[in-house]
């Protein structure tokens, strides 16, 4: 009876050894597993997930939550698949150790999975502008989900969980990289992909109304540079449209734009990447250069915008301080030839700015959607009778090819 007890005890004893050394891994507050407005919002789009952090952190196990949550859509290419061991030198590493999860990653492309999620350390900054880029040409959003243990200083805890059987010593030289954020070009709210196509549709519509009217292009003509001997055609001098539209908050350039990194820090910030929100859309113009929708922020959304006096981003000028907070918020539609996308923001501003002086419109066109008003040299507006909302996802913009986007 005794042994019996004694024997007992032993098992149990290590039962506990062994439970302590795969304690699955609890994560809370990552929007797209707990916020059902977010979930719904991730199944309208297609995202990359890249996890990011050390071995042994959990990211085997958020891998599976995600595709647990997103079962019918998702996908997994997994480093520990291929014993893939991070290097933290990587120029002296074979790059072909890759290969097969490449191909994997490319597999679920194909396969048109909307949900992709690539597990590994990702503390290579060459081999993230890879996958960076791949998801730009796919019309992925990135998430980057930075992994971390409640006992995040526990390196031997690490080790133990860790599948990759990388010693304490690789630990403590990858633990500095994975602390630094990653910074993108930029961050904003990327919309859905039905609000997207909703909006390509109002201004559409909204360019062949004007294209039909002989008092707007009589005026808008003037105030542009024409080359063809044809007539002019409105639609064809806004070709230029961004393959994903969205709204930026903070323009980074990878973190050469001061504070960029204390905005990536800001604790609103990190609890908003990946959550989805519904932006309103207030008016659509039209100048010489662009065509933009006015985007409204809500008090929630407004704490994602930077403070006006670090907003210190491309094509920021001094009449916007004098501006409420967020007033430069909107979503570029179509840019006139060699016109790059963030002049969209700085066309608004002076919008705005003249719109405070009360002028006098010498034109008024009646739209569908309101009053088409003229503020002069080229630049027109209407205010929405009825707003538009648009369902998007807050993250950042990370790919290195585009250098006309904001």
């Amino acid at each position: 009876m005794q042994r019996g007890i004694f024997s007992t005890i032993r098992n149990l004893f290590r039962m506990g050894i062994k439970g302590s050394k795969s304690k699955p891994i609890r994560y809370t507050n990552f929007p797209f597993l707990e916020d059902r407005n977010t979930i719904e919002a991730i199944k309208a789009v297609h995202s990359l997930f890249i996890l990011r952090g050390l071995p042994g952190s959990g990211k085997s196990t958020i891998a599976k939550q995600i595709t647990e949550k997103y079962s019918e859509i998702s996908a997994i290419a997994s480093a520990d698949d291929f014993k893939i061991i991070p290097q933290v030198d990587d120029s002296e590493a074979d790059s072909s150790r890759y290969n097969k999860l490449d191909q994997k990653i490319q597999q679920w492309f194909v396969e048109d999975k909307k949900v992709i999620v690539v597990d590994d350390t990702h503390h290579d900054l060459k081999r993230l502008d890879y996958l960076f880029n791949l998801a730009k040409d796919k019309d992925y959003i990135v998430f980057i989900v930075n992994c971390k243990m409640e006992e995040s200083n526990n390196l031997q805890l690490m080790v133990q969980n860790s599948h990759s059987g990388v010693s304490i010593e690789m630990m403590e030289r990858l633990e500095p990289i994975l602390k630094k954020n990653v910074i993108p070009y930029y961050f904003g709210w990327f919309l859905v992909q039905e609000d997207g196509e909703k909006m390509r549709k109002n201004a559409l519509r909204f360019l062949d109304q004007l294209s039909k009217n002989e008092t707007f292009l009589n005026e808008f003509v003037k105030h542009v540079e024409w080359d063809s001997s044809e007539d002019f055609n409105l639609q064809e001098y806004f070709q230029k449209k961004p393959s994903m539209l969205h709204c930026t908050t903070k323009f980074c350039n990878y973190g050469k734009v001061p504070n960029c990194e204390s905005y990536a820090e800001n604790k609103v910030v990190e609890r908003s990447l990946s959550k989805s929100f519904v932006l309103k859309v207030l008016a659509l113009f039209v100048t010489p250069r662009t065509v933009g929708a006015r985007v409204l922020m809500d008090e929630h959304q407004i704490q994602l915008w930077p403070i006006e006096e670090e907003h210190e981003d491309a094509g920021s000028s001094g009449d916007e301080k004098s501006l409420p907070r967020g007033s430069r918020s909107h979503i570029t539609l179509a840019c006139a030839p060699n016109v790059p996308a963030v002049q969209t923001g700085i066309d608004l501003i002076s919008i705005l700015k003249t719109e405070e002086e009360k002028p006098k419109h010498e034109f008024h066109i009646t739209l569908e959607e309101g009053e088409l008003l003229c503020l002069g040299k080229g630049v027109w507006i209407v205010n929405l009778l009825k707003p538009i909302e648009v369902n998007t996802i807050f993250s950042g913009f990370y790919a290195k090819k585009e250098s006309t986007n904001e």
